[in-house]
């Protein structure tokens, strides 16, 4: 599919601080994508950009191939492009006459002109009001009226802003309608939209604006996250979940916890049966860039004969019930090794927080473990130590320390909580240690294996590990 548009490198200050800092948006030919964000987000902002109502701080613009000038450009958006506001603007005349009101200043005839808007009045069920005064319509009627204004007028993409805003369900199905049949007509659009659901029902693409930075942000996929999806999906862990957590205020690490958590029969009898390693899955974190290593995919890097990957699957098989590798290219190299390979599910290379959410969205167990590609010497207790820090403790998140500090990407948590997780990511954080400061944390001691931490970050790394294992072979 041929693009319409591509906008790259969007950069949008407001009152000193940047707003918008995206890399590239397409815009696909005979495509609706629908744009998410929370308020705040610049969604409006963005629109308005596109429709050429207000100039980014730098934007290099391409139509079909061809660089433009923002003059230039701004020509080209007034020809195809038509923006519909959130409360769009009523003639205070009749709906025929507001249907009518481009085709005049485009200098068309009037008999052309009403057959026209006789149709479009016809194309979106609008003939019985023809006659009525806009502005006495309601706010889902005037919708339509707007939408048809704006079709009429011929556009290859129409931006819609909040479409459905307050709207009731038979207008909100009656505008979804005539958006699905703009889409056959060869019209793109771009809808704003907070509602969960409408990139489900009329979305070629998920597009999200998420924050990257202070005040900044840029387009992601999309992280399916809303407070509601949020709250049934606590509700289904309550139901699912062998235990419960204990109720207990969240605050810093413990290291001790009067007494063993009760848990529930199912519980106990997995751990006495030496069967909580069914309970987890481990995502081993290969999504990185490896800029010290030269760019190189660290887990397919050779380490005394093979890649660092299968050193830590070796290592992790026979300590958890299932596993996922997290990478972000190499994906059909990573596949070969017969496990799941899931992407960042919000854009690559950012950060390992960002993998281990992946992780958590795509487990089916109730807890996660994660790995980093990196650290070829896993011990055989890991995933052992880290679950009874976690039940020892009542912990919702259980973490390595190496007697010196926290080594925060070994780590066992719960998947219940990945609407906090995704919350915290949305809203721009991308620290682990913060996040885990929202949990009750539990360190689990590996003084014992200090090899456990180390990790090959850059080629002389690499040598040094090697010779190691070439002197610890010789014995």
């Amino acid at each position: 599919m041929s693009e319409h548009f591509v906008f790259r490198e969007l950069r949008k200050s407001v009152n000193g601080r940047r707003l918008l800092n995206i890399e590239e948006f397409s815009i696909p030919e005979q495509t609706c994508i629908v744009l998410s964000g929370r308020n705040g987000a610049g969604k409006s902002t963005l629109l308005r950009i596109l429709a050429g109502l207000e100039p980014p701080d730098h934007c290099v613009v391409v139509h079909r191939g061809t660089p433009l000038s923002w003059k230039a450009a701004r020509r080209r958006f007034r020809r195809d492009i038509v923006y519909l506001h959130q409360h769009p603007y009523m003639f205070d005349c009749s709906v025929s006459e507001n249907i009518a009101y481009g085709l005049r200043h485009a200098g068309i005839g009037r008999s052309e002109s009403e057959a026209r808007v006789a149709q479009a009045l016809e194309w979106a069920d609008l003939a019985h009001l023809s006659d009525r005064n806009a502005r006495h319509l309601s706010g889902g009627e005037q919708q339509r009226v707007a939408l048809t204004r704006a079709r009429i007028l011929s556009p290859r993409l129409l931006l819609l802003d909040e479409p459905f805003a307050n709207m009731d369900i038979e207008s909100r199905e009656k505008t979804i309608s005539l958006i699905k049949r703009l889409g056959e007509e060869g019209i793109s659009t771009i809808i704003t939209s907070h509602e969960p659901d409408i990139a489900t029902l009329i979305g070629d693409e998920h597009r999200h604006l998420c924050k990257t930075g202070p005040c900044r942000y840029t387009i992601v996929r999309p992280f399916l996250y809303q407070p509601n999806i949020a709250q049934k999906f606590r509700i289904a862990e309550r139901r699912t979940i062998p235990w419960q957590h204990n109720p207990a205020e969240p605050g810093g690490p413990v290291n001790s916890f009067p007494g063993k958590t009760g848990g529930n029969s199912e519980q106990n009898r997995t751990m006495e049966n030496g069967n909580y390693h069914q309970l987890i899955t481990a995502v081993i974190l290969a999504g990185g860039q490896a800029r010290r290593m030269g760019g190189e995919d660290k887990g397919l890097i050779p380490l005394d004969g093979k890649p660092m990957i299968e050193h830590i699957l070796t290592a992790l098989v026979p300590q958890v019930g299932s596993i996922l590798i997290n990478a972000n290219r190499n994906l059909e190299r990573y596949r070969d090794y017969g496990y799941p390979v899931i992407e960042d599910m919000m854009g690559d290379y950012f950060g390992p927080l960002v993998g281990m959410a992946s992780g958590v969205r795509a487990a089916t167990t109730p807890l996660l473990l994660t790995v980093p590609c990196d650290s070829p010497f896993v011990p055989d207790q890991l995933s052992e130590v880290l679950y009874l820090a976690m039940q020892e403790n009542q912990a919702e998140i259980s973490v390595a320390h190496d007697g010196d500090r926290m080594q925060p990407v070994f780590a066992l948590l719960r998947r219940e909580l990945l609407p906090s997780l995704l919350a915290y990511l949305e809203n721009g954080g991308r620290k682990i240690d913060t996040w885990y400061g929202q949990h009750r944390l539990a360190l689990a001691d590996f003084s014992k294996w200090p090899d456990t931490f180390l990790n090959i970050n850059t080629p002389a790394d690499k040598l040094e590990f090697e010779r190691r294992i070439s002197q610890s072979a010789r014995g």
